[in-house]
């Protein structure tokens, strides 16, 4: 069981094949899972299919029934690893039955072949509130609270939040303030059909986001703000950016157990408190396959809008009436702003003005020093400082100081003259 193998099996016609069809993630996890499963049987995937085709045609049980036994063998195998949860297993399982059935040859398992035989221990799942979400909320910046009511309030995962394109959401520059937006795209996991809504809480947030980015028409909605600037924001960053929000809200336990997951589970939640009925708008709205035919019949924008909106109701964590109140504060805010702008200019005159008092005043210090006994020097002496004086009228806040240093120079003029 030591053997370990490179990665040359991607090279495998039969691999190559199972994957086709697959998002990228998908791929990417089955190609890196199936690697304990080539080094378990000791044989590579070409040789397993050409095995599989061959025993179904024998009459020997033993041999039709070959992978299912060694499905169980593996099954066992990975439960001993202690390093591995039971959801895990289960996982590694699925990526085993996945390349059998995509290549037309499915392994017949039971239930039990999937059930865990590990003691299962008792579950404290960290549950989200809206109190909860609305005190992340307050701790993100711009780009993270947009980021979390998209992840929150409309039910998509990490990597399909990573691929929305502003150019693909038509309209949303236009979009009212008070109106949900309408989205649909193929979940980037499964190829299934999520019908949702962008809520107006959202809406409001992005604009925001993107007035900052100066509205770009085209590029990913959610971007890298730090380390490769502009660029696509990936799952691994969305995850670290709900992490921080978590760290900053929770204490150190309950942040330890969050997951960016269980924010989709918080829209689940709102789903199942809304009572969103038939069962099939409920699987649209969270990205589930429809059963039977009706994956083959449309569905209209108005069902899914009418039905987003009782769900909001259990979503909503600002309220429209809060954006309101907020938006006539940052216009006060501005009309302040601009109001101080205007004393501002009117404080620098006054500055600029008195700067110039200063200097006539040291000129004529510097004339005092050099004057002689002549009359006609006191009389241009006693000139300029009635102009000074006359300035200063202009300036009362600042008059007595410098009228006070004009006596001072008046007088030396005087005793200057007694000389």
């Amino acid at each position: 069981m030591n053997k370990t193998l490179d990665r040359s099996y991607e090279q495998d016609e039969y691999f190559k094949k199972w994957l086709v069809g697959l998002s990228q993630r998908t791929k990417e996890n089955y190609s890196r899972e199936i690697h304990d499963w080539i080094v378990f049987t000791d044989m590579s995937l070409t040789e397993q299919i050409k095995k599989r085709m061959h025993d179904l045609t024998t009459q020997d049980i033993t041999k039709r029934q070959f992978f299912e036994d060694k499905f169980r063998e593996y099954k066992e195998y990975l439960e001993k690893k202690p390093s591995l949860k039971p959801i895990s297993v289960k996982t590694q399982l699925r990526t085993v039955a996945s390349f059998f059935s995509r290549n037309g040859l499915p392994l017949f398992l039971k239930r039990g072949d999937w059930e865990s035989t590990q003691q299962q221990p008792v579950i404290q799942r960290l549950k989200l509130s809206k109190d909860d979400v609305k005190a992340m909320y307050s701790h993100g910046n711009l780009r993270d609270r947009a980021l979390l009511l998209v992840l929150a309030q409309s039910g998509f995962s990490e990597i399909d939040v990573s691929c929305l394109r502003i150019e693909e959401l038509k309209g949303l520059y236009d979009q009212p303030e008070t109106e949900h937006y309408f989205i649909e795209k193929p979940r980037e996991k499964t190829n299934e059909i999520q019908a949702t809504c962008l809520s107006y809480e959202a809406i409001h947030d992005i604009k925001a986001m993107l007035q900052e980015r100066a509205n770009p028409q085209t590029d990913f909605l959610f971007v890298s703000q730090t380390k490769g600037k502009g660029e696509q924001l990936e799952v691994r960053s969305i995850n670290d950016a709900m992490k921080s929000l978590a760290e900053k809200t929770f204490d150190q336990e309950k942040a330890k157990e969050f997951k960016t997951k269980y924010l989709r589970s918080f829209y689940n939640s709102a789903l199942l408190h809304a009572g969103i009925q038939p069962q099939e708008v409920k699987d649209l709205m969270f990205g589930h396959g429809r059963k039977g035919a009706r994956g083959h019949y449309d569905y209209d924008e108005i069902t899914i809008k009418e039905a987003y909106q009782r769900v909001f109701e259990h979503l909503s964590i600002n309220g429209l009436q809060v954006r309101e109140d907020l938006k006539k504060v940052m216009d006060t805010l501005k009309s302040l702003t601009d109001t101080n702008v205007v004393f501002q200019k009117q404080l620098d005159a006054k500055d600029r003005e008195l700067e110039t008092v200063k200097n006539e005043l040291e000129t004529l210090g510097n004339l005092v020093k050099q004057i002689s006994n002549s009359d006609s020097y006191k009389g241009i002496a006693e000139e300029m400082l009635d102009k000074v004086a006359q300035k200063l009228t202009e300036n009362p806040e600042f008059m007595e100081k410098f009228r006070k240093d004009a006596e001072k120079l008046k007088s030396g003029c005087f005793k200057l003259n007694k000389k």
